[in-house]
């Protein structure tokens, strides 16, 4: 690899991703119609993540029962404060966006454009409402519903109670493709829990953008995923670390080989979504704002140098908008090329672990784990 052109690649991208906290993606969908499956349909796993009516949030999932640490690590963040601080206040950007999409206050926490992002949202007594901010479902999916993973997950043998580490390898391996059919982002699916991130640091909503909203700005999944809501809790629960501790003991990963691997894979993540995002936009000034982190990202995919990364790279270069802001193809190419993106983003968390991008490591230093300047106020940089 070409220790130059990463550094510098690296920097350029710092320059043009995500804005701090939770951001919006969704086109205004209804909460009630947000997740649903279309008529007579089964629902699929992409289609229940986010599904309110699946949704239990972290006090009615018992969350704390096992993950008492996550839980309270995850209460600090501006993740789940983000409800309270964007969507109860009616005052600052919050009234500034929703007035500029025609949103009412009283409206407010029961529209998709603002809620999906900026919290968790359950259809509870027939009633579709948010409660709470950013939880552990708005990153790993909804957890509820008969066919869901809460349950799933957690246990161990098909009739009795027995503890993780007498479980057997055909009863995890089936265990793990129903909670991946159930919906489940395990940390496992890297690129899975990436997309996920992306869906809401990455912005189309062009009348939120016209309104002042970014589209884009600075966000990392490295920085962001290792610093203030990393809760790595599983095996100690005094000792948050580096990298998810049950996938460390079980797939025998290490810190360093997960960071490389995020920081390639966050770079398809914001290639496939941006281009999602350009699919549909019209509006010049929208579109520009999408052609640094796309460029960028592209760009550094092809200095990694594996046949994944380069065959990626290579073809967003048909895709990058103008300086002026418009597109150089149709907004079904737009898609195809995402859903290329995808493969061949799959393609590469299948063959690597790793351990070949160690020439990675100094441009990954070069960004510190991203903490906000209200957890820093409040509980400094250790986490």
């Amino acid at each position: 690899m070409k220790q130059y052109c990463l550094s510098r690649v690296r920097l350029c991208v710092f320059a043009g991703v995500v804005s701090s906290g939770a951001t919006l993606l969704n086109y205004g969908t209804p909460l009630a119609t947000a997740a649903e499956p279309a008529t007579g349909a089964p629902a699929t796993a992409s289609e229940k993540i986010t599904d309110h009516t699946r949704m239990m949030g972290t006090a009615k999932a018992d969350c704390k029962k096992c993950h008492d640490s996550e839980v309270a690590e995850g209460m600090k963040a501006v993740h789940f404060l983000s409800a309270e601080q964007r969507l109860y206040k009616f005052d600052g950007n919050t009234k500034k966006y929703a007035d500029a999409l025609g949103i009412k206050q009283t409206e407010l926490l029961s529209t998709a454009v603002c809620t999906d992002c900026h919290g968790t949202v359950a259809v509870e007594a027939g009633q579709t409402k948010v409660i709470s901010g950013v939880s552990c479902e708005s990153c790993h999916g909804a957890a509820g519903g008969e066919d869901g993973w809460l349950n799933t997950h957690q246990s161990y043998h098909a009739s009795m109670k027995i503890p993780r580490e007498q479980e057997t390898e055909e009863h995890k391996a089936a265990r793990h493709a129903r909670c991946d059919t159930a919906g489940m982002i395990r940390s496992t699916n890297l690129y899975g829990l990436a997309k996920n991130c992306y869906s809401c640091h990455l912005v189309g909503n062009e009348k939120l953008v016209a309104a002042g909203h970014k589209a884009a700005s600075v966000f990392d999944l490295v920085s962001w995923s290792t610093g203030e809501v990393r809760h790595n809790f599983f095996m100690n629960k005094e000792v948050n670390a580096e990298a998810p501790t049950l996938w460390t003991e079980t797939e025998k990963g290490t810190v360093a080989n997960r960071r490389r691997m995020k920081f390639v894979v966050g770079m398809f993540a914001q290639v496939e979504t941006s281009l999602r995002l350009l699919a549909p936009a019209t509006d010049g000034a929208v579109i520009k704002q999408f052609r640094t982190p796309l460029r960028d990202a592209a760009e550094m995919l092809q200095e990694v140098d594996t046949p994944e990364t380069v065959a990626a790279g290579e073809l967003v270069e048909d895709f990058v908008p103008s300086r002026t802001g418009k597109k150089p193809e149709d907004g079904e190419e737009y898609l195809s090329a995402a859903d290329e993106i995808a493969e061949h983003a799959n393609a590469f968390v299948k063959a690597y672990d790793g351990s070949q991008f160690a020439d990675l490591d100094e441009i990954i230093e070069e960004t510190p784990a991203h903490y906000s300047q209200q957890y820093k106020q409040k509980y400094g940089e250790e986490n």
